[in-house]
């Protein structure tokens, strides 16, 4: 028999710690690079940029991929772990660093909202393109709704410099978890990686149907079929406490058992 553990303790996976570091880091790790193969077996990966975070629990410390791996490459040990600074503390099992603009914008966030654990951002197509979108995301499907409020960022061109942090946590605020960059691409945040996974995921969907929806109406948006924000926000509501699990827990763990079962080299 299957347990309910099975199924929604996303604390609870088949690991065997081998590496240095503590069980509760391994975990972490094991996590993050999990997820890191979610989204390339999802098709969201571009070639060896973008990125996915995790704070380490009780530290200043964060976890990032190596600037050079491709996300189904990713694995526990090769995750570098950086300060608030972009010093790197843990070059992990390679000496390819990381890409600049991962600290730039995933530090900013880390550095400024300690409620957020994880930080994922992507260029998938269709994020991109509403990114481009003057009107951004438009409520328009329940994916939408999920997410809440969405905050903007104006583009400053690829984002290696330090200045513009302030004003990428400045644009999130200090309650949003999804923001569009405009012209670049998005980033979803949680209070855990099955958190930040999950609105991802659902950020992405909602970008999906909008250019689909858009292409049908000819980009005529008095044609889209918009509800009372009373409805949406109860939908938000609705989807924040929807399992007593946590929000995305289930979601993200029923993913990893796919990718589990498909090569769990990222264990190690």
């Amino acid at each position: 028999m299957i347990s309910n553990s099975d199924f929604s303790n996303s604390d609870e996976l088949s690991l065997v710690n081998k590496t240095k570091y503590s069980d509760e880091e391994y975990l972490i790790r094991v996590k993050l690079a999990a997820t890191y193969r979610m989204i390339a077996h999802l098709g969201w990966d571009e070639l060896i940029y973008n990125h996915l975070t995790a704070r380490i629990p009780g530290t200043d410390y964060m976890l990032l991929n190596a600037f050079g791996m491709r996300f189904d490459e990713v694995t526990a040990t090769s995750l570098v772990a950086i300060d608030m600074n972009g010093k790197i503390v843990d070059a992990g099992s390679t000496d390819l660093g990381i890409n600049k603009t991962g600290y730039v914008i995933h530090g900013a966030i880390h550095r400024a909202r300690p409620d957020i654990l994880s930080t994922m951002h992507v260029h998938q197509e269709d994020s991109v393109a509403v990114a481009c979108y003057k009107e951004g995301l438009l409520p328009i499907s329940q994916n939408s709704f999920i997410l809440g409020d969405i905050s903007y960022h104006t583009y400053e061109g690829i984002s290696i410099n330090a200045e513009e942090q302030e004003r990428i946590v400045k644009s999130l605020g200090p309650v949003n978890k999804n923001l569009i960059l405009r012209n670049h691409g998005i980033v979803s945040c949680g209070n855990c990686i099955e958190e930040a996974f999950f609105y991802l995921y659902q950020f992405v969907k909602a970008c999906e149907v909008q250019v689909k929806m858009l292409s049908m109406v000819g980009g005529d948006t008095s044609k889209l079929d918009i509800p009372p924000k009373e409805i949406r926000d109860f939908s938000t509501r609705t989807a924040a406490s929807f399992t007593a699990q946590g929000n995305g827990k289930k979601e993200w763990k029923c993913y990893y058992r796919i990718i589990e079962k498909l090569d769990d080299s990222f264990k190690n």
